[in-house]
């Protein structure tokens, strides 16, 4: 979790807002049972079941139907990150993803990222626009990798040779730009001209004088009384919902809702925002997979993917945050047909966003991944949504503690249920190092 200045930081550099981009913490109340020795039932238990990654990421390999057999019959898959801007890690995301459109059917992709302003990478996927770097330049730097070029890139390839496009969309309200506004304001002058002036009346409280975001954000947060803002918000999402649907109507009433929850997000104290942000994201990945009518991939930080409903993540000197898991909710909705996939390591180095680069010591005792480190293969598949021995099933149902955000070493973890409830799948990799940015 972002603290408070890193938070304004972010979308004020970048449009965008990622306040939960990955668990962090300092210390964990939770008694974790003490970890397997190597060579302990669970690391040999591992070595039986594990299924090794090829090399090259895009060799074929038993991992894929591995990972498509553990999805089978699924809705929507999480793919979650144990930290943004990991090389190997957004490879075998990729890897995965691109295995699930080929032959799994997904046909939507929701990303950790701002709803409106994923808006021109769809249009780049569907083949409506060829400026893909310069879109990459408006998002958050977690998106301005070559890894990440490569995913939205083959996205289209795949999208140019193919009947049933794939479609992206964002899973977050946090950098609500112009893009909604103009949306709503062009469909209701469309559709319904005598509103025009009660929107309006409305957009003088809430629409942005800048394109801004983030200097828009600050001066909201200097606004001792919120309530008339989040008031018009309602308002502006009610006339939308009230106009008689016509083409895009459902678009729209999205674009609303998103307007709505940025003013309503911002308007709570700073210790409620992760509860609010985790709930409407899972309500915008539900929308999106209602809407597009496909199975759906959440690509996000393992804080948001796991099916956590009491996660906890704390970062020094930042009190302790615990909040539902917009995974917690898709699993209450979707059940056997939401399928989270965590993606874990065990060592490597890391490079911070101010650009230095911290090295990333091996799985500490009483983390849930120690154990892995002791497989022998570099990467590897491995299903815990199976039996195993008492031994398996002790360490599967322990109290959770994991790695946190790598800005911190080993100085953040992350802890709230258990290994078998927040991940189906497990995809561990021995030694990873930063993403290249472009």
């Amino acid at each position: 979790m972002k603290t408070r200045t890193t938070v304004l930081s972010l979308v004020a550099g970048t449009a965008a807002l990622a306040m939960v981009a990955t668990p962090a913490m300092v210390a964990a109340p939770a008694q974790a049972t003490p970890p397997p020795a190597p060579g302990s039932p669970v690391t040999r238990w591992a070595e039986r079941h594990a299924v090794a990654v090829p090399g090259d990421p895009a060799a074929p390999g038993r991992d894929l139907t591995t990972v498509a057999r553990a999805a089978a019959g699924a809705q929507v898959i999480g793919l979650g990150e144990p930290g943004h801007l990991i090389g190997e890690v957004t490879e075998l995301q990729a890897r995965y993803l691109r295995h699930l459109v080929t032959y799994g059917g997904v046909r939507a992709v929701a990303f950790e990222m701002d709803w409106t302003a994923a808006l021109p990478l769809n249009d780049y996927v569907l083949g409506a626009r060829d400026d893909l770097d310069a879109v990459l330049g408006t998002l958050e730097d977690i998106w301005q990798t070559t890894e990440m070029r490569d995913v939205f890139r083959w996205l289209r390839h795949y999208n140019d040779t193919h009947a049933d496009d794939v479609e992206v969309a964002g899973s977050e309200y946090f950098a609500t730009g112009p893009a909604a506004y103009d949306a709503v304001a062009a469909y209701v002058a469309a559709n319904a001209p005598e509103r025009m002036a009660e929107l309006e009346a409305q957009y003088e409280w809430v629409e942005p004088e800048t394109d801004d975001i983030g200097a828009h954000l600050g001066a909201y947060m200097g606004v001792r009384d919120k309530a008339p803002y989040v008031a018009a918000a309602y308002e502006v999402e009610r006339i939308v919902a009230s106009i008689e649907p016509g083409a895009g109507h459902e678009v729209v009433a999205h674009h609303a809702r998103q307007i709505r929850f940025w003013y309503e997000a911002f308007s709570l104290p700073w210790g409620d925002i992760p509860t609010y942000r985790d709930a409407r994201a899972a309500e915008n990945v539900r929308w999106w997979q209602r809407h597009t009518d496909a199975r759906t991939v959440y690509w996000a930080a393992s804080a948001h993917v796991a099916d956590a409903p009491r996660l906890t993540l704390t970062e020094p000197g930042e009190e302790d945050m615990t909040y539902a898991s917009a995974g917690s909710y898709l699993e209450d909705w979707y059940g056997r047909r939401y399928v989270p996939i965590g993606f874990t390591f065990d060592q490597g180095t890391y490079r911070t966003g101010d650009g230095a680069t911290i090295e990333l010591p091996p799985a500490l005792d009483g983390w849930f991944e120690q154990p892995l480190g002791d497989v022998a293969a570099a990467r590897f598949v491995l299903r815990i949504d199976r039996a195993g021995p008492p031994a398996v099933r002790d360490w599967l149902d322990a109290p959770l503690v994991t790695r946190g955000r790598p800005d911190y070493g080993d100085r953040s973890i992350a802890y709230g249920g258990t290994l078998g409830e927040w991940f189906d799948v497990v995809v561990h990799t021995q030694a990873v190092t930063p993403a290249h940015p472009l």
